[in-house]
């Protein structure tokens, strides 16, 4: 087995499963993801501090506090209108809704209520308020190339 250690610039390549406090899967990612250390935004900051240091092969789990994953609940983001306000085709329930303000700033609104007068959003990412696991595998560590770093500055460019 490889024995490179994860530091800046290595491309690294995991699988992870979220869990609850509770030990229930909230999300299973089986198909791995390739990550540049330290090029980015693809990970949370604090799994990608745990990444350093590790090798192909390492098992870690990180536990995520709202403040340092997807942030608090805000209720300010919880939206009711008239259901007549909103085209048919997003009259459904866990369809998001993506929304641009005067900046040009987007946000994404999932449906999470709606009946026969008025239709529920909100803009809150569905792991806001959750303390969370992350119980990641390394599959492989290796020096990124130029072409890793150009497909994932693509990648950050298309969101």
């Amino acid at each position: 087995m490889d024995s490179k250690k994860i530091k800046d610039d290595m491309f690294v390549v995991l699988t992870y499963t979220i869990f609850d406090l509770e030990n229930n899967i909230i999300e299973k990612v089986d198909s791995p993801i390739s990550h540049i250390q330290g090029f980015g935004k693809k990970l949370l900051q604090k799994i990608e501090d745990k990444l350093n240091g590790k090798q192909a092969g390492d098992e870690l789990e990180v536990r995520i506090e709202p403040d340092d994953g997807f942030g608090n609940y805000d209720d300010s983001l919880i939206i009711k209108d008239k259901l007549s306000n909103v085209p048919e085709e997003y009259r459904k329930k866990d369809e998001l809704i993506s929304f641009v303000n005067e900046k040009g700033d987007k946000k994404d609104f999932r449906v999470i209520d709606l009946n026969n007068e008025t239709i529920t959003l909100d803009g809150n990412h569905y792991l806001a308020g959750k303390e969370l696991v992350y119980k990641i595998r390394i599959l492989d560590v290796r020096e990124s190339t130029p072409f890793d770093k150009e497909q994932a500055q693509i990648n950050m460019l298309n969101g």
